[in-house]
């Protein structure tokens, strides 16, 4: 009876395949994961109707200019369909197709590039995160007139990195293309005989780690150890050399750091047996009120800079002589850079140089005199609200003689009976349509507010308000008008005092680079003390510029 069962249901497992009945799921076959493209093409742009042309492709690569896929498909206006199996291991991939007019592709139905449009040669691409096994991929692309190109790749998607990159080479000389990149967390490894990952070398192989590290201003000293050769670059600065075959040495370099975002290089190689490689960095020095002076063996300050060092003043006069050895007596260039505290004020800056000089404070453009000249001095008066103020100098030596100095002193004295709030101060607040407000670097301060005008009050109009931090007393009340974006003559200041609010019209558009007063009166030394001004001044809407900048309140 068993034996009988299990004939009938060995016969009717063997009648559901012959009839077309149900089976299991079987994964792609052979066929599927040939290498080679299931490829059909139209004779229209639509992929519509029965194709023209089908036939196996060996990859989509092609390039066919003005002419066509094959002699029955028309030179312009086709369109074609590719479709296969990929076999893939697990990972993140990253699909590039090369397209001249449209194209779409598909991975496992999911549609991850449309650029179904008429266009010149454009590049898409699109990364997608694969498990093991086989993936159908699909490609649709259509020509219109022209030129005609189709082409797609795929490769392992490169990683995010967060930390340092590291580019891993089967190689001694970081040539080619890096058979490994990954992120490295630190650059702290003793491989011994063993090797980075699978695919790299046990020995006679390389790495570049790249990386950008905020640091505060000062010195720094960078250590490293190596078994075989290393080289460090700080800021595009080469600061240890030693390429060369070696059991492992520890060497460090010091650099002075401005601050900020600083680009970091390290290449190794390891010859043979064991490999070692760390890096590390420590501050050694806080500061100081020296100048930074980079000095360059050209004069356009291009490349990496011959010598840098740290100067306590810039009042140079080398006559016919170099700077310093390492550096030329003629066609040299140097840059300074410091960020001196200083206290709120006006300022007068003198340059002095033969040949080229340019001075930045603030981030301002104060003096551009760059060109051959004999010895000739230059100043320029800037106001400056206080604190580190980043001073940066540029010269240049052509030929003769070389000469550079850099001078400054304040105009005005400290009055401790005035109050003045700029419109980068505290005491400065906004209101109404944020995309409204611009931004110019000029004014009082080297920085102003100014946004066009409104001719009656509507939602979201922009205003101002300037609040000092006053005594209780009396007090003149001035404004800054800057030279520009002051065309509106009705600048509508409201004055908040003791006594109540006065209003005060200001013609912005006569009154420019100078104070003018809104008259006297007594504060209460609170928060009520202030003054206003608004976008509104009944002229036609958005016909006026009206600048926002600086208050001052004097003791009378």
């Amino acid at each position: 009876m068993l034996k009988t069962l299990s004939g009938l249901m060995f016969t009717f497992a063997f009648m559901t395949i012959l009839l077309g009945g149900p089976i299991l799921a079987r994964g792609p076959g052979s066929e599927q994961s040939d290498p080679t493209w299931q490829a059909q093409y139209w004779n229209n742009r639509d992929l519509n109707g029965s194709p023209v042309v089908e036939r196996e492709d060996r990859s989509i690569d092609f390039d066919w200019q003005t002419g066509s896929p094959d002699s029955r498909i028309n030179n312009d206006n086709f369109s074609a369909r590719w479709t296969r199996y990929l076999d893939l291991t697990a990972g993140t991939y990253r699909f590039t197709v090369h397209s001249d007019d449209g194209v779409r592709l598909w991975v496992d139905n999911t549609l991850l590039v449309n650029n179904w449009t008429d266009h010149a040669v454009q590049v898409n691409t699109a990364d997608v995160t694969l498990n093991t096994g086989y993936h159908l991929v699909k490609v649709e692309y259509y020509e219109r007139t022209g030129l005609a190109t189709i082409k797609l790749d795929w490769a392992a998607a490169p990683p995010t990195i967060y930390n340092w990159r590291g580019e891993y080479f089967n190689n001694l000389l970081l040539r080619g293309d890096p058979v490994l990149v990954r992120d490295d967390s630190s650059i702290y490894f003793n491989w011994g005989f063993g090797r980075p990952a699978s695919v790299i070398n046990a020995d006679n192989f390389s790495v570049r780690w790249t990386r950008n590290v905020d640091f505060p201003a000062g010195t720094y000293r960078f250590r490293v150890l190596a078994d075989d050769g290393v080289r460090l670059w700080v800021n595009n600065r080469l600061l240890i050399n030693q390429w060369q075959v070696q059991a492992a040495q520890s060497y460090s370099g010091d650099i002075y750091l401005t601050g900020g975002s600083i680009p970091i290089k390290l290449e190794f190689f390891d010859n043979t047996r064991h490999a070692v490689i760390t890096l590390a960095w420590e501050r050694i020095s806080e500061p100081t009120t020296a100048w930074q002076g980079e000095y360059f063996n050209n004069d356009t300050l291009s490349g990496t800079p011959a010598l840098v060092r740290a100067d306590r003043n810039i009042n140079f006069n080398w006559g016919r002589g170099a700077p310093a050895a390492g550096v030329d007596g003629d066609t040299f260039s140097v840059r300074w850079k410091k960020s001196p505290d200083l206290t709120a004020g006006r300022y007068r800056f003198t340059a002095t140089a033969d040949d080229g000089v340019r001075l930045w404070v603030n981030n301002r453009l104060l003096i551009d005199e760059w060109n051959e000249q004999s010895v000739r001095s230059f100043s320029s008066d800037i106001y400056l609200p206080g604190g580190a103020v980043p001073i940066q100098m540029e010269y240049c030596e052509l030929h003769g003689l070389a000469e550079a100095r850099l001078s400054y002193t304040r105009l005005d004295s400290p009055d401790p009976g005035s109050n003045l709030v700029d419109n980068t101060s505290a005491g400065f607040v906004t209101g109404g349509s944020a995309t409204g407000w611009r931004t110019q670097n000029e004014g009082y301060s080297g920085s102003l507010l100014w946004t066009q005008n409104n001719d009656r009050m509507r939602p979201n109009y922009n205003w101002a308000r300037w609040y000092p931090g006053l005594t209780a007393g009396r007090y003149e009340v001035f404004v800054y008008i800057p030279q520009r974006f002051t065309t509106t003559s009705q600048a509508r200041y409201w004055v908040s005092h003791q006594d109540g609010y006065t209003l005060r019209i200001v013609d912005q558009s006569t009154n420019g680079n100078r104070w003018v007063s809104l008259g006297t009166y007594r504060f209460q030394g609170t928060r009520a003390d202030y003054v206003s001004l608004a976008d509104v001044t009944f002229e036609p809407r958005l016909s006026r510029l009206i600048a926002f900048d600086a208050v001052k309140w004097e003791s009378r």
